[in-house]
């Protein structure tokens, strides 16, 4: 998508409603976690009323489209982490709702009648260009709704997105997943979230057909995106750079590999310390790239036991109640304060919910 070549093109220059202040770090845990979801809730309302559009949604009110997935992929992401921070019927019932929205990017033409979740909403036929990393982030997301709502319709959509991505997007002479149908270049944004897809769809028992599939993404992200000096994975093969959320959904898959036997245990310690260490403090890269990496650290450290994962997730959430609130009380500056996003754009705003959604969990139990 040209806004995700724009923001990447931030990255390599980077690194290679009103809503109240953060209370502050003796701010009991209970009074943390209400503010957050209060701002959620809050949040999720404003997107609904500024970027709605024809029973989905548009990147700005000046549009006559739909957004794309990796521009509303965020919004449902910030649901199902208010769900998780805060079970309710009325949470979950948005949630739902936004879901089997979703799934309106289904298209069964796509990949000569394989089909997968198009770029474009609620389109048939060819596209132009499809990429495939947006099945890879909405395929985790809808196992994410699947694990609040248990509602199997949820996960067999994370299961067709798995598919196309790994069947469709696989190259079989040179291994990887191209990031799109252009088929110009690989790209972790679509092999790293597919890997720990894959182990969620194994662990939920959908085959072991998915445990081997984890296996060989892993092996190939290995040996062709790890980066031996930094630790880190880069986005593409050779030339490529290290972006802060390409490394939390690895993280997840191999420490999740480990628990469940299967191996890699070696590797996810000096994967936790890269990353901590290139992207443990303030942000700064797009805060949609941003976003994902902190839901997805939460989910590489499912029993808290490194407290250092929790402090970088409510710090940034710290960062964006303090601000990225612009005139409007909408989420759309950068998390420092600036500027430097693209100007509107509803998953702007959908980014900084998703973090404060996650933080919300992060901050302790209910």
């Amino acid at each position: 998508m040209g806004s995700r070549i724009a923001c990447a093109a931030m990255v390599v220059a980077v690194s290679c409603a009103v809503f109240p202040a953060y209370g502050g770090a003796d701010e009991p845990v209970a009074t943390t976690r209400a503010r957050l979801v209060d701002e959620v809730d809050r949040g999720l309302a404003a997107a609904d009323a500024r970027w709605a559009w024809r029973g989905w949604y548009r990147d700005n009110p000046s549009t006559t489209s739909w957004s794309s997935i990796w521009d509303t992929v965020h919004l449902l992401e910030a649901r199902v982490g208010l769900q998780a921070a805060a079970p309710s019927a009325a949470h979950r019932q948005a949630l739902v709702r936004m879901a089997l929205g979703a799934e309106r990017y289904w298209n069964p033409q796509l990949g000569n009648g394989f089909g997968g979740f198009a770029t474009g909403y609620a389109l048939r036929g060819a596209q132009g260009t499809m990429w495939f990393d947006d099945d890879s982030w909405l395929g985790l997301v809808f196992f994410d709704v699947y694990e609040q709502t248990h509602m199997t319709r949820f996960l067999d959509d994370a299961e067709k997105a798995f598919r196309f991505v790994y069947h469709v997007g696989w190259d079989p002479k040179g291994g990887g997943i191209w990031w799109n149908s252009q088929r110009t270049v690989k790209a972790a944004e679509s092999v790293n979230p597919a890997a720990l897809l894959a182990v969620e769809l194994y662990e939920a028992h959908r085959g072991t057909e998915y445990l081997r599939a984890a296996h060989r993404l892993v092996a190939w992200a290995n040996a062709h995106l790890l980066d031996r000096g930094t630790g880190l994975y880069d986005n593409h093969p050779n030339k490529g750079v290290a972006i802060s959320y390409n490394q939390s959904p690895m993280l997840a898959a191999l420490a999740r590999l480990c628990r469940d036997g299967q191996g890699h245990c070696a590797e996810v310690a000096p994967l936790r310390s890269a990353t901590l260490r290139a992207f443990g403090g303030d942000l700064d890269q797009p805060p949609q790239f941003d976003a994902m990496y902190l839901r997805y650290l939460l989910a590489a450290d499912p029993l808290r036991r490194e407290p250092r994962i929790a402090d970088v997730v409510l710090s940034n959430a710290r960062r964006i109640e303090q601000n990225a609130t612009d005139q409007d009380g909408l989420y759309l500056r950068a998390w420092d304060g600036s500027l430097n996003v693209a100007p509107g754009l509803v998953s702007t705003h959908g980014a900084a919910l998703e973090v404060l959604a996650w933080a919300a969990v992060a901050a302790g139990p209910q």
